[in-house]
């Protein structure tokens, strides 16, 4: 009898009974598309980490979606990150995003992130929401000292800009900088935007410019929300955005060094 209950204790206990696994709703909402998911993600090796489907516009164009989640090599600055890609019917990429994090219980503190990008010339919000009813305590008028690294890559115009940010009020609920790439008709901008009290997000914009009137397009925007400044701080992406002329544009973010601390 204790072989017994020492056997069922054992397996109540095991390691793969404490694995967490966590629901979320993805959701890709634009103009020609209205998708939501109720989906499941797990810690990375236990057992919900790919996710992988196919969708239709309203025109009934096929697109692909793929998520996987996986551990990065021990000399990373994180234990493990997102991939999630999306391609056309040609399996031409159109948007790439890497999001380092230390688990999927992390990715409940953001609460929501995602990325908006051009399909079609039409922006799509891809949306994943892990904590819809997130509150917080973040207040933009607390960072005005704090210091963001933007790294923006070209390859076809060896084009490199790595610059540390501090983001100047546009007005009490908005922080916004912007910068041009040097003489190319693009622009990068790092913007701080109250959503609720308490609740800040941060969004890295790509925009294109019409060189004649100098009017703004929106080509990429990656953007997660932070209820507290270590959340803000937690945070860490690579983007890509496929130009169909100009190939791919690199997005990285971080916080500057210094400013957050490995997790115990």
């Amino acid at each position: 009898m204790k072989y017994g209950l020492f056997f069922s204790l054992a397996l109540l206990f095991t390691p793969s009974s404490w694995a967490t696994t966590l629901p979320f709703n993805l959701s890709i909402e634009g103009q020609e598309f209205s998708i939501q998911k109720s989906l499941e993600l797990s810690d990375v090796s236990e057992g919900k980490t790919n996710i992988v489907f196919e969708f239709k516009n309203n025109s009934g164009n096929l697109y692909h979606f793929s998520l996987n989640y996986k551990a990065l090599p021990s000399n990373r600055s994180y234990p493990t990150n997102l991939d999630i890609t999306i391609k056309d019917t040609d399996k031409n990429k159109l948007a790439y995003l890497f999001f380092a994090n230390n688990n999927v219980e992390s990715l409940k503190r953001i609460g929501t992130f995602g990325l908006i990008v051009d399909i079609d010339g039409k922006p799509v919000d891809i949306k994943f929401s892990f904590d819809e009813q997130q509150t917080g305590n973040l207040d933009i008028a607390e960072l005005g000292q704090e210091r963001f690294v933007q790294d923006t890559l070209v390859s076809k115009f060896n084009f490199q800009m790595i610059r540390p940010v501090i983001v100047p009020f546009v007005n009490p609920e908005l922080r916004s900088q912007t910068y041009q790439l040097d003489s190319h008709p693009y622009a990068v901008n790092y913007t701080l935007k109250t959503l609720d009290k308490g609740i800040v997000q941060f969004q890295h914009n790509l925009y294109q410019l019409d060189e004649e009137t100098g009017n703004e397009r929106l080509l990429e925007r990656i953007y997660f929300n932070a209820s507290n400044i270590e959340t803000l701080r937690e945070a860490m992406f690579a983007g890509k955005y496929f130009h169909p002329q100009d190939g791919a544009f690199k997005l990285v973010f971080y916080p500057a060094l210094g400013q957050t601390e490995p997790p115990k």
